[in-house]
């Protein structure tokens, strides 16, 4: 019936049939990749619930109505197939069209599908927040390998960003700076993920990737310019190799590499451009200098004003050159700046003995360093905290996930266990202290402090806090709810402190009158109300006013 030779097995005490091997057991699930990965998924799904449910808690910001007004603006641009150009019509001090326009055409796209503005905005800037913690966790977890160390440190690294209150806290109401966190690390994941790939024989599809890094930090520069800092930092990388390994490179195989250097240049800068071009139309409009006027227009912005540093009030174009460094430091949750100055130490180490240090945590250092070394340099006008360099934050917090899962699974497999949890319990402990302080200032946790400076209740008196307005929210819906206690006049009049009614108007009922001019009979302020006004009603966040309600100074009903 077969072809096939069978030897048959002899009953005889010396010819044993060979046993079946029992299978090895399987590791436990816990001590698996499924785990950290099952953690990561429900951390994005609450964050998007928290996005979806506690959005509008978060009130608007100052900046919004004016980005919210460029985004449609440039949205008109486009469907009516580059005609309508108003989008450039903004008072040349605000320097408007040097914006970029990336995220806000995304944002108006998806009010032109809904019909709606304010929620719509809410939820597609929150949700893209959100898909930065997925982001996030995918940078850290190439960074740290594939196998469980970076399935954990991807888990930490999106978890990190999650608890990091300046980043959760604005997220749903900044349009500029949240985006370009998310875009910037977005490119620095496929950067790494790059340099993972020309370590392999078989680069096939590079192309490609190359072409995704160039969109990445087309559509980042289309949010902010400075983004395109991203061309300094691939030369780093390219100068790094050439001092490792250009020394051995001879005949065909320098060529060779001096070629796909120059195309992935190419490839990666061109695409860059268009991508920019594309989201960015006042580089359309203006094809020969555009460019050049934006960074020169954002690198000296003209925001000529004192702020809160130190105790003392300060102007944004004097600032010590300590500042951006100091406000990562007071403002980052205590494990970010402990694991950060960890990192360093340990790279002073490893640099010390010539044990060598893995390039791809090089270009996580840089990118950190190089930015901060750009703004000390060019005395970059800064203000409103740490919010314009926030996209160095998530490169601390990649760096810190990926050396804290990297020791804590050393000490374990060396058998120090008593170090391993103690490290562990530390962070879990340090982003308790994240979470206690978060809900005492919820919804502005955009103004968190640690507690190297005693937290919020003690940095706001030395330190700018609540500087975007977005009390004026919960000002307004509370106004709403009992203005008929203070006058019987079917259609109230009121008044904003900034920009008119640009925040107030949406949360108060339809019936309410706004005027930018006289003496409306209501007023909504962060500061005093003026001559002519009794304050009804404060915003209070741990003691502290941050909005007042305010009406004439006359009997109800007058």
């Amino acid at each position: 019936m077969s072809d096939v030779d069978v030897e048959p097995v002899s009953a005889s005490p010396d010819r044993v049939p060979p046993q079946p091997q029992a299978p090895e057991p399987a590791a436990p699930w816990w001590r698996g990749v499924r785990l950290p990965y099952a953690l990561t998924g429900v951390l994005l799904l609450v964050m998007t619930w928290f996005t979806i449910a506690q959005g509008r808690f978060h009130g608007r910001t100052y900046d919004e109505y004016m980005q919210d007004d460029y985004g449609a603006r440039v949205l008109k641009f486009y469907l009516s197939g580059t005609e309508d150009r108003s989008f450039l019509d903004f008072p040349d001090y605000l320097y408007m069209p040097q914006h970029g326009a990336g995220f806000e055409l995304i944002v108006a796209f998806f009010q032109h599908l809904t019909g709606e503005v304010w929620q719509t905005r809410t939820i597609v800037n929150g949700l893209f927040g959100v898909l930065g913690m997925l982001i996030i966790g995918l940078a850290a977890r190439e960074l740290a390998g594939r196998g469980v160390t970076g399935a954990w440190a991807g888990f930490a690294a999106a978890l990190g960003l999650a608890l990091y209150p300046r980043y959760t806290g604005q997220m749903m109401n900044n349009s500029k700076d949240i985006p370009l966190a998310v875009a910037m690390v977005l490119v620095l994941w496929l950067v790494l993920r790059l340099m993972r790939r020309w370590q392999e024989p078989d680069r096939r599809g590079e192309v490609l990737e190359l072409g995704a890094i160039g969109a990445a930090i087309g559509f980042a520069a289309s949010i902010r310019v400075n983004a395109l800092l991203w061309f300094g930092l691939l030369a780093l990388v390219a100068g790094g190799y050439w001092m490792l390994h250009g020394r051995r490179l001879r005949g065909r195989e320098l060529r060779s590499e001096i070629t796909n250097q120059i195309t992935a240049l190419l490839a990666i800068g061109t695409t860059a451009y268009l991508v920019m071009s594309l989201l960015w139309p006042y580089l359309l409009t203006n094809p020969t200098d555009g460019l050049l006027a934006s960074v020169e227009s954002m690198a000296k912005y003209d925001w000529d004003n004192e702020i809160r540093f130190g105790g003392e009030m300060v102007r944004s174009t004097q600032l010590p050159w300590y500042y951006a460094p100091w406000w990562l430091v007071i403002g980052s949750p205590l494990p970010v700046v402990a694991l950060t100055a960890a990192a360093v130490v340990a790279g002073a180490v490893a640099l010390v003995r010539r044990t060598g240090v893995d390039g791809r945590l090089l270009l996580v250092g840089a990118y950190i360093l190089v930015p901060l070394a750009l703004i000390i340099g060019a005395h970059s006008t800064l203000y409103n905290s740490l919010r314009q360099f926030l996209f160095v934050a998530p490169g601390l917090i990649v760096l810190g996930a990926v050396l804290l899962v990297r020791w804590i699974r050393q000490a374990f497999a060396s058998g120090r266990t008593a170090l391993a949890w103690s490290l562990l319990v530390l962070a879990v402990l340090g982003q308790v202290e994240v979470l206690y302080a978060s809900a005492r200032i919820y919804p502005y946790e955009y103004s968190y402090f640690n507690p190297l400076v005693g937290g919020y209740a003690e940095a706001r008196h030395d330190y700018e806090s609540t500087y975007y307005g977005s009390c004026t929210r919960a000002a307004a819906v509370w106004l709403g709810e009992n203005y008929q206690r203070y006058t019987a006049d079917p259609a109230p009049t009121f008044r904003d402190e900034h920009q008119w009614n640009s925040l107030a108007e949406v949360d108060l009922p339809d019936n309410f009158v706004g005027i930018g001019d006289g003496q409306p009979y209501f007023r909504i302020v962060t500061g005093e109300a003026g001559p002519g006004y009794r304050e009804i009603h404060a915003v209070v966040v741990e003691g502290e006013p941050v909005c007042r309600v305010a009406v004439v100074d006359y009997a109800p009903g007058g």
